[in-house]
């Protein structure tokens, strides 16, 4: 828990990680986006655990934690400087977190609403497609996280993606996955409030995986209005689920979708075309004890825009 130097303890509002990377960049400025909707503060961190040879040439020789702390110092100045640039006018506080980022971060998630960081850092491994600190906030952090997409991701990449439209201008949907687990429904909440904050609409999708198989092909045949019967069952699930959600969160407007694909392949997919995607940390998948379900996992390794996953947290 953060504390202030009377012991009170503090509110971080919104957390993001920057380590001067364009990532880091392009999550700061999310970030301090956020911030201002949300009307809460905007927490910058960097963290360290030992110098990089970068910065060894501006530094004087010391201890290694000195030096770890003045490149710390260095990367929020830094940041400092791009939120001026940037015109941004809240309220900001910088945090140097000597030690391993991720457990830096979750330890400061308690204390905030939000927790931001960019896909991947100045790790060494740049040939993943997830940064081992994005990869593994979300299933440890205490308030939701977000991973935000760069162009850089794109470039990075194969395949063809659609004209991503100027963060601060962007007026595309929020999509959100559910099924019928308390997971699900508490990133539902939290999507529509986002999609609130931002005055646009919430697509709430469901994933209906396609029949496979000669025995599932062979029922179709003779049975086939089962598909369209599904599909209608899913719908009325949907409606009923966006109406508990409207009680929840008024003035949002809410539209179903079935997907006929397995989930993580329909939140990739949806990730096209939204501004946010946004997950619960597991669904109705049998492996409960894991931190982190598989579709989160493989949504944040391959979606084509940013994401949010959330966790569930006691009241």
């Amino acid at each position: 828990m953060a504390t202030s130097s009377t012991g009170e303890t503090l509110n971080l509002g919104v957390v993001v990680g920057f380590d001067g990377s364009p990532h880091s960049q392009n999550a700061l400025r999310w970030a301090a986006r956020a911030a201002t909707r949300r009307n809460t503060p905007l927490t910058v961190t960097s963290a360290y655990l030992f110098p990089y040879s970068d910065y060894l040439h501006s530094v004087a020789p010391g201890p290694d934690d000195d030096v770890s702390r003045r490149i710390a110092d260095g990367m929020l100045a830094e940041a400092r400087q791009l939120l001026e640039d940037d015109g941004h006018q809240g309220e900001v506080d910088y945090l140097a977190i000597i030690g391993d980022a991720t457990a830096g971060l979750v330890s400061v998630s308690a204390d905030a609403e939000l927790l931001v960081v960019g896909r991947r850092g100045l790790g060494r491994f740049w040939g993943r497609i997830l940064g081992s600190v994005a990869a593994a906030l979300p299933a440890y952090a205490h308030c939701p996280t977000v991973v935000v997409h760069s162009p850089e991701d794109v470039e990075r990449r194969a395949g063809d993606y659609p004209e991503v439209p100027d963060p601060a201008r962007d007026t595309r949907d929020i999509c959100v996955g559910v099924d019928s687990s308390t997971h699900a429904r508490h990133a539902a909440i939290a999507a529509a409030h986002e999609a609130k904050r931002l005055g646009v609409g919430l697509e709430v999708v469901h994933a209906q995986p396609p029949f496979i198989g000669t025995s599932n092909v062979w029922y179709l045949q003779q049975h086939e209005d089962l598909e369209q019967q599904t599909t209608q069952n899913t719908l009325e699930f949907l409606t009923e689920e966006i109406e508990l959600l409207k009680e929840q969160v008024p003035g949002v407007e809410m539209k179903p979708t079935v997907m006929r694909s397995a989930p993580a392949e329909a939140m990739i997919e949806s990730s096209e075309r939204s501004q946010l995607t946004v997950l619960g940390t597991r669904g109705r998948g049998g492996f409960t004890s894991l931190l982190l379900g598989s579709v989160s996992r493989t949504t944040l390794a391959h979606a084509r825009g940013t994401v949010m996953v959330v966790p569930m947290v006691e009241n």
